[in-house]
């Protein structure tokens, strides 16, 4: 993986590669996390079931360690925990492989051609790594159940493609090898003919022609797979794959990195084939990605770390057919070099999806909160209350970060069936009403969103109404 990188940093350094347009953005950086040197893969749970997302980190370098980062619910996260694994650390996953409802990290092993099992204890920490053989240079970690028996198994993207299954205790079988001409570089799991079983979607670049390749192994159901259709690249190094329904047809799509500056996406047909790929260009090597909805449209988007000094990040805004807007690209302050993992997740609680960038040569992850995030809390006026009596429901919409502005529009207020749609004025929407009947009564407030804010919603308001005055009366009476 250094001698790409090398390549590219000498591309860079003579001016080959062009310059990014600034564009309107939507995300904001906060925050820069120590890490260890190469940090080349992040991934994202709850750790410690405290209901704040935490980080974990593959960093390929001399330590032989993978990095947790535990998340305080703002946006921040605690400084890093290092667990030992194997030599070179490149690529990490979070699964329940114990089956405990605490998430593990399987970590592969780029150098020792192993992949590390450490079993999460739900507290945030991690018992000692277990080691399986996957063989040489694995560097994704894809978790699915491939032969039907509700045990989690695993794909390693190594250089002959390993398929361990799971014994639901967080061990795994000895490791079939069956791609052994292949050399995948990355792997999606999905349901790509809408059989029920699970596929695999691998990308590797064919060493005849130097052509980029997206290959489809579909499941047979019993950890088994046969091969399925192959789609070329108009690229010689096809990187990271990602799997989402693009284009809301029910059916599982495509979107791989490349070296050669660009984004492709494959629309599934939903019978394990896949459109030719259509091409998103980011102004860098594209590395990384991960597919979330930042806008809060309804519409998956794109987000694309690109490999510079300094490092970039790309977002494509998502089309409701599975096309893509051009990309708004993040300059990274300089220290944050070198991007080469994305990752997801809603890190300070206010309902709006945000970013982890991994840059691998500054030793460091730049944390992107979602600009359009809002905090709502509704509020009533008298709580329980009586039949009859006045009640007053106010919904506060703040902007999550400081200095964004307060957010417009409107707020619907939904109690059941009925609704009432109520404007915003500076930041606050109200709603009165006599009518509620006698129970409880469940209030939800949602908020529209703007041109600078995405839609939210509030925690339910639970509305108690007692009987009426009269009502209590009448009822001694019988």
């Amino acid at each position: 993986m250094w001698s790409r990188r090398r390549l590219l940093e000498l591309i860079i350094a003579a001016g080959l590669l062009p310059l990014p347009t600034s564009q309107a953005s939507r995300l904001k950086i906060t925050g820069l996390l120590t890490v260890d040197t190469d940090p080349n893969q992040v991934a994202v749970a709850d750790f410690n079931r405290d209901g704040k997302l935490d980080l974990a980190v593959a960093s390929g370098d001399s330590n032989s360690t993978v990095s947790v980062l535990l998340g305080n619910g703002d946006g921040t996260f605690q400084t890093q925990v290092r667990y030992p694994v194997g030599n070179f650390p490149y690529g990490v996953t979070a699964a329940d492989v114990n089956l405990d409802g605490s998430p593990d990290l399987l970590v592969g092993n780029y150098e020792d051609g192993t992949m590390s099992v450490l079993l999460g204890n739900g507290d945030g920490t991690f018992q000692t790594q277990l080691a399986f053989v996957t063989g040489g240079g694995p560097e994704t970690i894809v978790v699915g159940d491939f032969n039907g028996d509700g045990l989690p198994d695993v794909f390693a993207a190594s250089y002959e493609g390993a398929l361990l299954l799971g014994n639901g205790d967080g061990t795994f079988q000895a490791a079939s090898l069956f791609l052994p001409s292949t050399r995948p570089l990355s792997a999606a799991v999905g349901d790509y003919n809408c059989d029920g079983q699970q596929d695999l979607a691998i990308t590797f670049t064919s060493g005849i022609f130097n052509q980029g390749i997206v290959e489809v192994l579909l499941g047979n159901g019993d950890g088994t797979f046969r091969i399925g259709d192959s789609y070329s690249l108009m690229v010689s190094t096809p990187y990271s794959i990602a799997v989402a329904d693009l284009n809301h047809d029910g059916r599982l799509d495509l979107a791989v990195t490349t070296f050669e500056l660009a984004a492709a996406v494959l629309l599934g047909h939903g019978d394990g084939t896949f459109t030719s790929a259509v091409y998103y260009t980011t102004p860098y090597a594209a590395y990384g990605i991960a597919i979330a909805d930042f806008n809060r449209d309804g519409n998956p988007d794109l987000a694309v770390a690109n490999f510079i000094l300094p490092s970039y990040l790309s977002v494509f805004a998502g089309n409701r057919d599975g096309t893509f807007q051009p990309a708004v690209n993040y300059k990274m302050p300089e220290g944050s070099n070198y991007a080469d993992a994305v990752a997801a997740g809603d890190f300070n609680g206010d309902g709006s999806t945000d970013v982890v960038l991994a840059n691998a040569t500054s030793a460091n992850l730049s944390v992107l909160l979602n600009t359009g995030g809002t905090l709502m809390r509704t509020a009533s006026s008298l709580n329980p209350s009586r039949v009859g009596q006045s009640v007053t429901f106010t919904t506060q919409v703040k902007a999550s970060l400081s200095g964004t502005g307060t957010p417009t529009g409107t707020v619907t207020f939904k109690d059941g069936s009925k609704s009432i749609k109520v404007s915003l004025i500076s930041g606050t929407a109200k709603f009165t009403t006599s009518r509620l009947t006698q129970g409880t009564h469940q209030i939800q407030a949602s908020y529209a969103g703007d041109a600078n804010f995405n839609p939210n919603s509030a925690k339910p308001l639970v509305q108690v109404v007692n009987p009426g005055q009269g009502d209590k009366v009448a009822e001694r009476g019988k």
